[in-house]
């Protein structure tokens, strides 16, 4: 499957920038990485799968709102990776843009073990903790510079 990154602008809404809130989103993604990372060792997977995750979403999200959007459909988080996919493509090139959108991809792709994990108790591996942790650090390595770009 290869995603098209195409926005449906009726799964957004206009929002006013609120930059203090932007940068709060990547503050909270940073520390959550910690919090996934310290989960290793209780061992507590599921929960830091799921603090990993929401990092990914939450610095995703970041730049989205620093675009003046805001999900708003049911299925706010798809729309979270696919917005800021969309603004990677719109503001980066080449190599660092397909590695920034491969990361999202990958992303949305940790959805379907959230959901597994929440909904229908499925377990977590370690292995999944690890791919989600990789993924956040390879977000919070390339979304900040685009949220920087975005509030200037």
């Amino acid at each position: 499957m290869t995603p098209t990154h195409r926005l449906n602008l009726a799964d957004v809404e206009r929002v006013p920038v609120d930059a203090a809130m932007c940068r709060s989103l990547v503050a909270q993604a940073r520390r959550h990485r910690e919090l996934a990372v310290a989960a290793r060792a209780i061992p507590d997977l599921v929960g830091g799968f799921q603090v990993a995750y929401d990092g990914c979403r939450k610095v995703a999200l970041s730049v989205v709102l620093a675009s003046g959007l805001r999900p708003k459909s049911a299925a706010h988080h798809k729309v979270t990776f696919d917005a800021a996919a969309a603004l990677v493509a719109r503001h980066r090139n080449g190599a660092e843009a397909s590695a920034i959108k491969k990361s999202l991809d990958d992303a949305t792709d940790l959805r379907q073990i959230r959901a597994g994990s929440e909904y229908r108790a499925e377990e977590v591996t370690a292995a999944n903790l690890e791919d989600a942790v990789a993924i956040l650090d390879e977000l919070l390595d390339a979304l900040p510079a685009l949220l920087d770009q975005l509030l200037a």
